[in-house]
């Protein structure tokens, strides 16, 4: 490997294919799969947004901003949400993919079978619940993925040594 390649729009699609697959191995499988898809990405923000993805977001509503994110390959609701979250461009209530059951077992005692209808619901709790603060909703994401991770799995949930059963309608059920 020659050096490092940068995350610029310009650096990623210079980098020669097999660099950015070698960079990108640890975050996963198929590495050179997401080089090929990184690239794409990297010429999409260069083409539509002048290779500043950030700024050509600016002055959008927060649904057009998750329109425009959902237009880049695989990134639906929850990973747009996730960015515009942690980028602090909209205190969106974002809600982890992999467990939108936990806020909605808590409150509701049963998540949906649906997982639009079941994230759309956690969404909404959040809304309810939080003032629309970046650090606020940071914050929640994380307790709700390590809580949803660790104890409120989707299968063989650890109630008998959750904190928040006494306040659970799920536990209760």
């Amino acid at each position: 490997m020659t050096g490092q390649i940068g995350v610029d729009a310009d650096s990623i699609l210079r980098a020669n294919p097999a660099e950015l697959a070698s960079a990108l191995k640890p975050g996963g499988m198929v590495p050179e799969l997401r080089a090929m898809r990184l690239k794409e990405i990297a010429e999409r923000v260069l083409k539509q947004y002048g290779g500043d993805l950030r700024e050509g977001l600016n002055g959008l509503s927060t649904a057009q901003k998750r329109g425009a994110l959902k237009q880049f390959p695989n990134i639906a609701d929850p990973g747009a949400d996730r960015i515009l979250l942690f980028a602090g461009i909209s205190p969106v209530a974002a809600v982890p993919s992999n467990c939108p059951h936990v806020l909605v077992r808590i409150q509701a005692g049963q998540e949906r079978e649906n997982y639009g209808r079941t994230y759309r619901e956690a969404q909404q709790l959040i809304e309810d619940g939080l003032p629309p603060k970046n650090d606020t909703r940071v914050r929640a994401y994380l307790l709700l993925k390590c809580h949803g991770q660790q104890l409120c799995k989707s299968s063989n949930p650890k109630r008998d040594i959750c904190v928040i059963a006494p306040n659970c309608a799920f536990a209760a059920g």
